[in-house]
């Protein structure tokens, strides 16, 4: 469940990452749907995950810190143009999608195999989109 966790913390912080990204991205751009819809799924995802670790008697958060419990990062100052934040945002992806591939790679159990597989193909559509222009 280790690897587990790991996607775990690191959907906390793509959460984190998305709040920024959707207060700098204005309302009428076709990104800040996008990032909307992302963080609805980010949102499920890591609901699944702690479902699962709650499922093996496991309590993800007494292992990591909860979103209250983390310093948000500071990814823009002032201005910033909607390809520095799909491109901010692609990466923090990429990141997420490196940890799920190793959690894939160690897991033995069923249920957190599928949630894992789950998101990994929401990422993987997501992913799509936002590299189009």
């Amino acid at each position: 469940m280790a690897a587990v966790n790991d996607v775990l913390s690191e959907v906390i912080d793509v959460v984190m990452a998305l709040r920024q990204a959707h207060h700098a991205v204005p309302d009428s751009h076709e990104l800040h749907a996008k990032l909307d819809q992302l963080f609805s799924d980010a949102r499920t995802w890591a609901e699944l995950l702690v479902e699962a670790d709650t499922a093996r008697g496991v309590s993800a958060l007494d292992y990591m810190p909860s979103v209250a419990g983390r310093q948000p990062p500071h990814l823009w100052h002032g201005q910033v143009s909607d390809d520095e934040v799909r491109g901010v945002v692609t990466g923090q992806l990429d990141r997420l999608a490196g940890h799920l591939g190793a959690a894939l790679s160690e897991q033995d159990d069923d249920r957190a195999r599928e949630v894992l597989e789950r998101i990994n193909a929401e990422l993987q559509s997501h992913l799509d989109v936002l590299r189009k222009p």
